[in-house]
């Protein structure tokens, strides 16, 4: 079965290629190279009777699922991938659940403090603070979410890229807290100067963007509580 694939790329994220890596293909970036129309990259793949996983890989580095995909498993490393199942009839299988999240709050704070409310800070010091940590707090959970942060420093340059899996818990009814954090501390790591830029995407979709300060200077900044947002996504 002949399946096309296609990756619309979000007017926030600077796409020079984008190519298909997956099980199908060996997860190899040349043999998954994609076509390009304006700002939609494209393929198509010949797909057996089986389970295909497969993430895009944009501009060499950042890799995210598919946005339009039906289905999300577990796969390598326990990564959630996006997900096509081909029956014995050579038919494409869909999944029936409906995906859908929201993200109740969202805080910035210098510590993995998980006792305390929620803090926007957005002045850091190298000298002062160990790290830029992120908090999301999701309710309305269906599915399985792969949740993706990209940090960009004052130059425009890709930073960092770090992805967790995200699931309901017992309780439907319960906050899930995700931890993302950005370490001032690495040896041999620089850290610019100026303003950093933060990316939130969820099963590959553009959520938000977010922008603290680092500097290099004593000034320190605690932040201040905050009651935080509140995010309808499906």
């Amino acid at each position: 079965m002949n399946v096309r694939l296609e990756f619309q790329a979000p007017p926030e994220l600077d796409v020079r290629s984008v190519a298909v890596v997956g099980s199908f293909n060996g997860y190899s970036q040349e043999l998954g190279a994609m076509n390009r129309e304006g700002t939609l990259w494209f393929c198509t793949i010949p797909l057996s009777q089986g389970e295909h996983y497969y993430k895009f890989l944009i501009n060499d580095v950042i890799r995210l699922n598919d946005p339009l995909a039906n289905m999300y498993l577990p796969h390598r490393d326990e990564e959630l991938w996006s997900t096509i199942i081909i029956n014995e009839e050579g038919e494409r299988l869909y999944n029936n659940e409906q995906y859908s999240v929201h993200i109740e709050s969202y805080s910035v704070s210098g510590g993995l403090n998980k006792e305390a409310g929620p803090i926007n800070k957005k002045n850091f010091s190298l000298f002062m603070d160990r790290m830029v940590a992120l908090r999301f707090g999701f309710v309305k959970i269906r599915g399985l979410h792969a949740v993706t942060v990209l940090w960009y420093d004052p130059r425009g340059n890709l930073y960092d890229v770090s992805e967790n899996m995200l699931f309901a818990e017992e309780n439907p009814n319960a906050t899930v807290f995700l931890w993302f954090w950005l370490p001032l501390n690495e040896p041999g790591k620089e850290y610019p100067e100026g303003t950093w830029t933060m990316h939130l995407y969820i099963d590959g979709s553009y959520v938000l963007e977010d922008q603290v300060w680092i500097s290099q200077t004593l000034t320190y900044s605690p932040g201040y509580q905050t009651n935080g947002n509140s995010y309808g996504l499906v």
